[in-house]
């Protein structure tokens, strides 16, 4: 058994900070493996035997961690939606141009993440196969928002109760939040992510660019804004 193998089994002789720190590079160096060997080889075609192996740990280490690869594909792709920390909180209401810009920049920002496009197109390409994955996609990794909804939802529910956004269809009912979170992701992501989906020569725009969320920004205010 590996030092770092040891480690992650709580050997005795390992301080509780060096336990800590290999385990978390045992993390790192697994989904950083599965990552890679999913998109090279397929999700049917990688096993964890493999994984284990690319990551140089044990296939009992990997196991204890993560007992299916149905489990390590959900958090490889629960860690390609990952906010970054200075972001995990949604803007405070009152000024939903700055929330909404905020917000749409740091979207803009994890959806041009180097393999979200290719993972969502593992995803749509080995779905009907692996029914396991059916449930990845329905609580850990929706294809075009990930986690990253439920931030903006609860922003926006905070805006309407702010009154500084009213969210009526064209015929006057109300809608949710979670569906106006639909709207805007969906414009930023409609240019962003999709059509490196269904095109091969598809080269999305600068995420740092600042028009496409711009755009979304203005729509969402022109339609929603109080007063306007």
């Amino acid at each position: 058994m590996s030092v770092a193998d040891r480690a992650e089994t709580g050997g005795d002789t390992c301080q509780a900070g060096y336990h800590a720190q290999i385990k978390a590079e045992n993390r790192a160096r697994i989904i950083r493996a599965a990552r890679d060997l999913f998109l090279a080889r397929g999700y049917d075609k990688t096993s964890l035997a493999q994984i284990a192996r690319e990551a140089s740990v044990s296939t009992g280490t990997l196991f204890k961690r993560y007992p299916s690869k149905a489990a390590l594909f959900a958090a490889v792709t629960s860690e390609q939606w990952q906010l970054d920390v200075q972001y995990a909180e949604p803007p405070k209401p009152g000024d939903p141009r700055y929330g909404l810009d905020h917000i749409g920049r740091d979207y803009a920002c994890l959806v041009s993440r180097p393999g979200t496009a290719a993972l969502c197109r593992l995803i749509i390409t080995e779905l009907p196969q692996m029914p396991e994955l059916a449930d990845i996609v329905g609580t850990g990794f929706a294809i075009d928002r990930g986690p990253f909804f439920d931030r903006l939802r609860d922003y926006l529910d905070a805006e309407a109760q702010a009154g500084t956004l009213d969210f009526r269809s064209a015929d006057g009912q109300t809608q949710p939040a979670s569906a106006v979170a639909e709207q805007f992701l969906g414009m930023i992501c409609g240019q962003l992510l999709w059509p490196q989906l269904v095109r091969t020569d598809f080269v999305p725009p600068d995420p740092t660019d600042t028009t496409i969320v711009d755009e979304a920004v203005a729509l969402m205010l022109t339609r929603y804004r109080t007063g306007s």
